[in-house]
């Protein structure tokens, strides 16, 4: 095993030893320290699903009156102990300032009632159907959260629900993100474990599968979001603390992918097999991290028929290749090798080297079978290709004097 593999598989174990002796799943790790608030990340789509608000409000307004807080229109916020509670403004709430007349909903209209007419608040709503009006559905957060312990702290409420007192109906964009959230939630501040807010699973772990999605840690979070990179990158973070992993991961799910019984085509692609010996040739090491040339490479090179030491059997059934009928013989149809050559060459290369080209290709001086492999147009651009490099022709021509005359 050379130097670099054994460094990555020694990665590789420090990492998953990490992850299994973090201890209890509970005790999760915690930031370094906040990001800045200008992170530019709204609130997740995963947290806070969907609303649907068919409602006229002007939060703005309502703040800027005199003696009006948000208590007066959300007053169980300070009592809330659960994220599962309904905070929207009541009847008995609006009720101080606006006449509400619920026995008598088709006079409650605009004109006679200005201040207490249903339309005022609700879309949609008229007179002569005033039963037809569009629901409020507000999904509950994928959170834990206590708004009374909160208030209990003294935090205000345009803390958490920022510009809230500059916009009209207040939506999920005025929810808390958690960049706002670890201005507190920080070490030496209040409590910063993840499952502090978030939803787990029975074993503790973080529960990252919603009906909409993965939850994926935000950018800012010490290099953990999962982005397209991070398949290449990740295991940089899992050696420098494996506990971060293990707060949504099993060490299963880390085995699974790299013992092979997973095989994700951003490691391998698909159809690899015809391709991979590119790849082998220039970065053995990187292959070395996962397989073993002496018992992985050799015995599927075997079997299938394309090793030295392969038996005849698997010689005889190993064919890749069209019969030489078809492979190599005239007349040249798109199943020809060379079509198959000049559409895929880097397929080509996986077993064939250059030589085995020249073997056919090279000129009769050469020692070659004397096959051109150049097209009956090749005359026309051959000289500007030849000016470019020489090399190529002098694989298969052993006169390049003559060659230069005809090619100019």
């Amino acid at each position: 095993m050379t130097l670099s593999a054994r460094w990555i598989r020694a990665l590789l174990v420090s990492a998953l030893t990490l992850a299994a002796t973090a201890g209890a799943l509970v005790a999760q790790p915690r930031l370094a320290a906040p990001p800045p608030l200008a992170s530019g990340e709204g609130p997740s789509h995963l947290i806070y699903p969907t609303q649907r608000l068919p409602l006229r409000f002007q939060h703005a307004r309502h703040l800027a009156m005199p003696g009006v807080t948000c208590a007066s229109c959300h007053p169980a916020a300070t009592t809330s102990a659960r994220v599962e509670d309904s905070l929207l403004p009541t009847e008995a709430s609006c009720a101080p300032c606006h006449a509400i007349d619920r026995a008598h909903p088709m006079s409650a209209s605009t004109a006679t009632n200005p201040l207490g007419g249903c339309d005022l608040c609700h879309e949609g709503w008229r007179p002569e159907s005033p039963l037809r009006v569009a629901r409020v559905v507000i999904p509950t957060a994928n959170l834990r959260f206590s708004h009374a312990r909160h208030a209990a702290q003294g935090v205000a409420c345009e803390r958490c629900h920022a510009n809230v007192r500059s916009v009209g109906l207040g939506t999920r964009l005025e929810l808390p993100t958690m960049a706002s959230c670890v201005t507190c939630h920080r070490p030496g501040g209040a409590p910063d474990r993840c499952a502090v807010c978030h939803l787990t699973e029975p074993d503790g772990r973080l529960r990252t599968r919603f009906g909409d999605g993965w939850m994926n840690p935000p950018r800012w979070m010490n290099g953990l979001h999962h982005d397209a990179d991070f398949w290449f990158t990740h295991r940089a973070s899992a050696a420098q603390d494996g506990s971060r992993c293990a707060v949504c991961h099993t060490e299963g799910e880390c085995a699974a992918c790299h013992d092979g019984r997973v095989r994700d085509r951003r490691t391998h692609p698909n159809d690899y097999v015809t391709m991979h010996a590119v790849d082998a040739r220039m970065n053995s090491d990187r292959c070395g991290s996962c397989h073993r040339a002496s018992n992985f490479c050799v015995a599927c090179h075997q079997r299938a028929g394309v090793a030295a030491s392969s038996s005849t059997l698997s010689r005889a059934l190993g064919r890749f290749h069209p019969p030489a009928a078809v492979w190599t013989n005239a007349p040249v149809t798109l199943r020809h090798h060379g079509a198959e050559a000049r559409r895929a060459m880097r397929t080509c290369t996986s077993c064939h080297s250059e030589q085995d080209c020249v073997t056919c290709h090279a000129t009769l001086g050469r020692g070659g079978g004397g096959f051109s492999p150049h097209p009956p147009s090749f005359l026309a651009r051959c000289g500007a290709l030849m000016r470019a490099s020489e090399r190529p022709c002098a694989l298969c021509h052993d006169d390049l004097d003559a060659v230069r005359a005809r090619c100019r």
